[in-house]
């Protein structure tokens, strides 16, 4: 992590700012005015930077809407950055971040991405970056319109731009009586004059499988994929962020699946219960009383061929005997 500041209202120096534990600088590269009489970075502050190894990294800004002003405007400001950024040494190469110092709307964004076009017709879209709030930069970055971020804390609310190369905190300090802005930054290149690129050893056809890559992963523009759905910032989600959603919605799925198991399983054993024979309502609100009716009847008529009727003697014999018979075949034959 490194540790920047950016100032307007003064220059502290080059010692004051590596004596208060800081190691590089956004730098204005234009005029303040008489209201802000340390914003324009001079050569000789560039100097005594270099001098001391605080690193410089160039931003542009007039008046804090200047981007709605679009494309012409971007043309403009971007060939009188660059010339002030050769006028203090610095390099061709590195980017130039624009500010859009206020809370814009999305339809702002229209004439922000325009003079971000503009811009990068000067300086190349390599070299383009953009400072702001969360808001006009993540959608700077979603559009291709700039490569290089500053996101400012103030009207990002708790969002953080991931894809940010500085970050301005709200902490303020004063360093040799000057009023300054906290930055910081855990990327190795953030656009600093002074970065150096180390010598790879990767080849030109191992680098094109590695954006390849890079591009399979995180999506065109290192943007996300549509195909995969936003996240809760409404950002298209990466493949790792597409799978990690499928995953989630898998584990759902599986407790949904677990909860239908069980109620099939009561609802099968609720059927089974409710299998046997059962009279249709309302005549299975007699159905107890009906059954033991019939079982008492059956017990009587086994037991009416043993009882003595009046009126029959012996030599009825046989034709009790028969009687006793009919009943018996008349019981087996009784439908329950």
């Amino acid at each position: 992590m490194r540790f920047g500041l950016d100032y307007a209202g003064g220059r502290p120096g080059a010692s004051a700012i590596r004596a208060a534990g800081f190691d590089f600088v956004v730098r204005y590269l234009s005029d303040g005015g008489p209201t802000l009489p340390g914003k324009l970075l001079t050569p000789a502050e560039a100097d005594d930077l270099r001098a001391h190894g605080v690193s410089i990294v160039s931003n542009w800004e007039t008046t804090a809407s200047r981007m709605l002003d679009g494309f012409g405007a971007g043309v403009t400001d971007a060939r009188a950055a660059l010339a002030q950024v050769l006028r203090c040494g610095g390099r061709r190469d590195r980017p130039i971040y624009f500010s859009a110092d206020f809370d814009a709307t999305p339809a702002q964004q229209v004439p922000i991405n325009a003079y971000l076009d503009g811009a990068a017709s000067v300086l190349g879209r390599e070299n383009t970056g953009i400072y702001g709030g969360y808001w006009p930069v993540s959608r700077a970055l979603d559009a291709g319109t700039a490569t290089w971020a500053w996101q400012t804390v103030a009207w990002s609310g708790n969002n953080l731009e991931p894809r940010r190369h500085i970050l301005q905190t709200a902490r303020q300090v004063d360093v040799n009586g000057v009023r300054c802005d906290v930055n910081v930054t855990d990327r190795a290149d953030f656009g600093q004059w002074d970065f150096e690129q180390e010598d790879s050893d990767v080849t030109p056809e191992q680098e094109e499988i590695l954006r390849d890559i890079q591009t399979q992963l995180r999506g065109p523009g290192l943007a996300g994929w549509p195909q995969l759905g936003d996240d809760p910032q409404g950002r298209h989600r990466t493949l790792v962020d597409g799978l990690a959603a499928a995953l989630a919605r898998i584990d759902e799925l599986r407790t949904e699946v677990s909860e239908l198991e069980a109620t099939t399983a009561e609802l099968t054993e609720e059927v089974e219960r409710l299998s046997g024979r059962r009279w249709p309502w309302p005549f299975s609100l007699i159905e107890g009383p009906a059954n033991a009716v019939g079982n008492q009847i059956a017990r009587l008529e086994q037991l009416l061929p043993d009882l003595p009727l009046p009126g029959w003697g012996e030599e009825n014999g046989d034709d009790r005997a028969a009687a006793a018979a009919a009943r018996k075949a008349a019981s087996d034959n009784r439908i329950d």
